[in-house]
């Protein structure tokens, strides 16, 4: 489709502008030595067999066939990007784990970086708190796996027809480690072939993890941009999801109970964790987004969805200053009657930008956003002073500057 088309191109221009903010010039690694491959070794495996923690393996640009390695030490592995900050060596430096598991992350510490990773299958298995950014993931399958007790940052990667979920953010219990929590943001997932992101909470109580999933675009997943699994438990998990765009998915968020995975657009009755979700613009998919018990939805543009806006959202959940446009549904769907719904707007088109999804200067959305929601004398959302231009936030994930 046309706007997903538009969508690529500008999110890869965004990825590689923002990587070209980085700092030119050769960097040091204050904290070990750079060990670069393949000059120093020939391998990859080899380097990190002879690394130390606070290490660098640097890769040559080239093909890397590797596969299995256990990264049980805190290095970093990434193209010459990192010392160089010359983005055309992401794309450059290219590893294909050819249907297999490339790195164990087993070590709080590890970072991966500036690698173009293809074919892989579960390439990153992330069982430690870990950081993966500016990374290109091509034709694997769940790119980023976060399904073990991992944890810690994945931003600024670009993920295209992932063959199932772009990141999979199970964060489970594992012996003693439960995982911890994570931030998610700038990533850019086009075409993967189920969810964008896939959470199973699974079925362990008490787990507290925070994720923070922010400033992300997804776009033509062919299940949810954002599937949240219940196990019919609560787990304590909770959500900060806010400013991403999710466009051509089947749904925008789509929370499921009773650990199923199939996508079936019928929201969660048995899920009462807390979902935080505001800013965000959820264009061209078939149903806007599907609720548990406890999603509190404020500030989001919900546009084109061709079975409608919100679905299922129960007892303790609120809809607050949203904007419903041109949804083939109806934009409430089988609400429990004790949502909280005030200050939506409906009918009005929002005037955003086809490419930069930001507002015209005669758009409603415009400082017609909430700073603040309160429940029960708590502040579950208040919209960090970044994102506000105005007196208020505006309705949407970009605001008008």
């Amino acid at each position: 489709m046309k706007s997903t088309v538009i969508l690529k191109v500008i999110t890869a221009l965004c990825f590689f502008s923002t990587a070209c903010n980085l700092k030119s010039g050769h960097i040091k690694n204050e904290d070990g030595q750079i060990l670069k491959v393949p000059s120093d070794y020939q391998t990859i495996a080899n380097a990190v067999e002879n690394s130390s923690d606070g290490d660098w393996i640097i890769l040559a640009p080239g093909t890397y066939y590797e596969m299995k390695i256990d990264l049980n030490k805190s290095v970093a592995i990434s193209s010459e990007w990192k010392i160089s900050g010359d983005v055309s060596k992401i794309d450059q430096t290219i590893i294909d784990s050819q249907d297999s598991i490339l790195f164990n992350l087993m070590k709080d510490g590890i970072e991966i970086s500036g690698l173009r990773i293809i074919n892989g299958d579960h390439p990153l298995n992330i069982t430690a708190k870990a950081t993966i950014k500016y990374n290109h993931f091509v034709r694997t399958l769940d790119a980023m796996s976060f399904e073990g007790s991992g944890g810690g940052y994945a931003g600024y990667n670009t993920v295209e027809n992932d063959r199932d979920d772009g990141l999979d953010l199970d964060i489970r219990l594992g012996g003693n480690n439960r995982g911890s929590d994570i931030v998610i943001e700038n990533n850019t997932i086009i075409n993967s072939n189920d969810d964008g992101m896939e959470i199973r909470l699974y079925d362990y109580p008490n787990q507290n993890i925070h994720y923070t999933i922010r400033e992300n675009k997804i776009t033509g997943s062919n299940n949810a941009g954002i599937q949240i699994i219940s196990y019919d438990i609560f787990t304590g998990k909770t959500f900060d999801i806010h400013h991403n765009i999710i466009q051509n998915c089947k749904v925008g968020l789509g929370c499921m109970e009773g650990t199923n995975t199939r996508e079936n657009i019928a929201g969660a009755t048995t899920m009462d964790e807390l979902i935080c979700f505001y800013n965000n613009t959820l264009i061209d998919n078939q149903m806007g987004a599907t609720g548990g018990n406890s999603l509190i939805a404020v500030n989001n543009i919900v546009m084109g969805n061709t079975l409608g806006g919100f679905k299922k959202f129960g007892r303790n959940s609120a809809a607050i200053n949203n904007l419903f446009f041109s949804n083939g549904g109806d934009d409430f769907v089988d609400f429990n009657e004790s949502v909280k719904m005030e200050g939506n707007i409906f009918s009005s088109d929002p005037y955003i930008d086809n490419n930069t999804f930001m507002p015209s200067s005669n758009s409603l959305c415009i400082d017609a956003g909430r700073k603040k929601f309160e429940q029960n004398g708590k502040i579950l959302i208040e919209v960090p002073e970044k994102y506000i231009s105005g007196s208020v936030p505006d309705i949407g994930a970009v605001e008008r500057k």
